[in-house]
């Protein structure tokens, strides 16, 4: 009996370390999950960050529904890039921060906050799909008042 408990502790043992092993390498996988998630979508965060409508061309579909400040409208790529560099050229950056991000592998979306240097703040989502052997491409770009968003 003795035996059997001396051998059931080491197993106990065992499974401890085991489960505290597991535990500690559970954080470190997913922020790798995560941090691919993000990298996905650097490019076009970047593009916002730096205010270059151009930037944002490779990761655009040939048509975009842009919904800023309540006005929706489906737009071209060449228009979209227009409308975005009219925003930018009204709005400086001083700041683009991902406040949400999410979705499944073939369609994601962010959240984030655009902070101006006149002191404005503005909420801008896109809405992403992957193309076959390409990168995500924008389906969706919304621009919102920051304060209508607060409740």
């Amino acid at each position: 009996m003795v035996r059997f408990l001396q051998v059931f502790n080491q197993t106990i043992i065992k499974m401890r370390i085991c489960i505290i092993i597991t535990l500690m390498m559970f954080p470190s996988l997913l922020n790798t999950m995560q941090g691919q998630e993000k990298i996905e979508c650097e490019g076009i965060v970047n593009a916002i960050k730096n205010a270059q409508a151009t930037e944002l061309s490779p990761y655009l579909a040939n048509t975009v529904e842009c919904d800023m400040f309540g006005k929706s409208n489906v737009y071209s790529k060449a228009q979209t890039i227009q409308v975005m560099k009219d925003f930018f050229t009204q709005n400086k950056p001083k700041q683009f921060t991902i406040n949400h991000q999410g979705g499944q592998s073939e369609t994601k979306f962010f959240i984030g906050t655009y902070k101006t240097i006149a002191g404005k703040k503005y909420r801008i989502s896109c809405s992403v799909k992957r193309e076959t052997g390409k990168t995500d491409i924008i389906r969706q770009i919304r621009i919102e008042d920051y304060t209508e968003n607060q409740s």
